[in-house]
């Protein structure tokens, strides 16, 4: 039976013999608490009814208790925004924050005077106004992503080993017999989309392969996308692709049809990849070999990074905190072969 009064944090702290402090930082996801502690904490804090007072903690410190959330305009076609937004908004919910989303089409003068206590920006574009005035602003700004050369440097940052991922990749075509590998670049912009073209054309070099990237508009219709896989796998002369890297998950789907209409056989005699995983690429026929960035894990360390900034900017400013989440190169049929 609950008691009458409040459940206090001092509670959680005594039945597990921790400190306060301790049980403030699992509750909120801040501090240095490992996850099992995490875990604990939150048990206890279930079985004893406890509510955290959100009003009174901002008010004390001054806070509104929101994050703002900006992501480029063409990220409503991917999946893995979707992913890393559920990761935001349940990461958030776990510290009795709210997520509210900034407008893609904002103006810029309005973007620093937004109520919130942080910024979390992902993929910022060079050529964003808006990301620049954030980046310049009065708010913490943590990115998903590192920032490209010319814009100010956020406060915290959350990235992936992107490179060694498109190397490992690639490594696996090369095994699965790939000597004319191409790659289908969407124009995108922002750190991940230079670092994954930079890291393809660097491994073609080292390997004496001459890197075919077929540049296409983002997003690109089905039509568009079978032409350029036509004149990828046409033998004009040049021996034809016998790799294909899409950079998005959505287009590598296309990809495969499109293959398939013109006679190949994935996985076998056309090998293709995808350099962004999702739920669906594991059940196609055939499933879909991808870097699975663990989408959801990477918004969840954005709150992360944005709750340790908070906490260290109350209690003095310190050193731009750089974390990496780690990727997986998911290998399936559409690289090992129909069978």
């Amino acid at each position: 039976m609950r008691p009458e009064r409040a459940v206090t944090l001092q509670d959680i702290a005594d039945r597990l013999g921790v400190s306060r402090s301790t049980a403030s930082f699992a509750i909120t996801g801040r501090g240095r608490v490992s996850d099992e502690m995490r875990r604990r904490v939150r048990e206890v804090a279930d079985e004893l009814g406890y509510r955290p007072n959100s009003v009174a903690r901002h008010l004390k410190g001054s806070r509104t208790g929101m994050l703002a959330l900006r992501m480029p305009p063409y990220t409503t076609t991917m999946s893995y925004y979707m992913e890393a937004t559920f990761g935001i908004v349940e990461e958030a919910n776990a510290a009795s924050m709210t997520v509210i989303m900034l407008p893609t089409a904002q103006r810029p003068e309005a973007a620093d005077q937004v109520p919130a206590d942080a910024v979390i920006l992902l993929d910022p574009d060079p050529e964003d106004p808006v990301a620049r005035t954030l980046l310049a602003g009065r708010l913490p700004v943590i990115t998903g992503e590192p920032v490209p050369a010319g814009l100010p440097e956020p406060r915290a940052s959350v990235t992936s080993a992107h490179a060694d991922a498109v190397r490992e990749l690639m490594d696996h075509l090369l095994e699965r017999g790939t000597r004319r590998p191409a790659m289908l670049f969407p124009e995108i912009r922002g750190h991940w989309a230079f670092t994954v073209r930079a890291a393809f054309e660097s491994w073609c070099a080292e390997h004496g392969i001459r890197p075919r990237i077929s540049e296409i508009a983002h997003p690109a219709p089905p039509a568009l996308i079978h032409a350029a896989v036509s004149e990828l796998v046409a033998d004009h002369g040049d021996e034809p692709a016998d790799a294909i890297v899409a950079v998005s998950d959505g287009t590598v789907l296309s990809v495969v049809t499109s293959a398939q209409q013109l006679g190949r056989r994935v996985g076998d005699d056309l090998l293709v990849a995808a350099l962004v995983d999702s739920e669906v690429l594991s059940l196609t026929q055939p499933s879909i070999t991808a870097i699975d960035l663990h989408a959801r894990e990477f918004g969840r360390r954005c709150v992360r990074a944005a709750l340790a900034v908070m906490d260290t900017d109350a209690a003095g400013a310190a050193a731009p905190l750089i974390e990496i989440v780690p990727v997986t190169v998911q290998r399936r049929a559409s690289s090992l072969g129909a069978r």
